[in-house]
């Protein structure tokens, strides 16, 4: 379709007065509402700047070995991955999850650190169990892990936890759980299915027995590559 042009605007070459642009005809209407000095007015705003958009980081809260049992379960992690080639666990040091992985904006860690150092000023230290493994086999996971003994001591310690989170910080009850089961992983996800049922029969009848006194809780970062501790507890509080 051609265009010429016909005084101040574009309109259709070869139509008078049909497909005339939007903006001609404002004019022309200003004209005849008495706007005699017919300027031309863009309809269109340029668009505000647009505010940097902070970006979330993801965490959990777990409890750390100590550091021979955590040499231990380190040296069975690589034992691990050398027959099995399941290499994803020995990326992240030996913890126990008390509040799975979670996403929040960078200005609330403060507030998180410091209602987590109030909370864990009110629990005492404990001492955590570890007896033999276990596995699970689901749709899209399959771990192998060892145990950890349900004591009175961290099952309160996760329920109160799971309070504090869903009181003051609006945890939802799908992410803040009072369902736990405790575990060290030695597998995560990236073992064949193959290779996951010859790890099961061999680590269910294995046997493994340590204890370690459990004296902080410790809220972790991601970094985008690994994990990091961001905050570290102590339980009881200050000595």
């Amino acid at each position: 379709m051609h265009y010429e042009r016909k005084g101040p605007g574009l309109v259709n070459g070869g139509k008078s007065g049909h497909g005339q642009p939007r903006y001609e005809q404002q004019n022309n209407d200003r004209r005849r509402n008495g706007n005699s000095q017919g300027r031309q007015v863009n309809p269109r705003k340029p668009p505000r700047p647009k505010k940097p958009r902070k970006e979330s980081k993801i965490y959990f809260i777990a409890l750390l070995p100590n550091a021979a049992v955590g040499k231990e379960i380190i040296r069975m992690k690589q034992e691990f991955a050398d027959f099995y080639e399941a290499r994803k666990a020995l990326k992240v040091l030996p913890y126990i999850t008390v509040q799975v992985p979670f996403t929040a904006d960078p200005v609330l860690e403060k507030d998180l650190c410091e209602g987590l150092t109030d909370f864990a000023s009110g629990m005492k230290p404990f001492e955590v169990q570890l007896n033999g493994f276990g596995a699970v086999s689901l749709e899209n996971r399959r771990l192998i892990f060892i145990n950890v003994v349900k004591t009175p001591s961290i099952m309160h310690l996760h329920k109160q936890l799971i309070l504090l989170l869903r009181k003051e910080f609006g945890f939802s009850s799908m992410l803040a759980k009072y369902g736990f089961n405790p575990h060290i992983s030695l597998a995560l996800n990236d073992i064949g299915e193959g290779l996951f049922e010859m790890a099961r029969q061999e680590y269910e009848e294995k046997e493994f027995h340590a204890a370690f006194r459990v004296n902080n809780l410790y809220l972790l970062r991601h970094t985008g590559t690994a994990w990091e501790v961001l905050h570290k507890c102590k339980l009881g509080g200050e000595a």
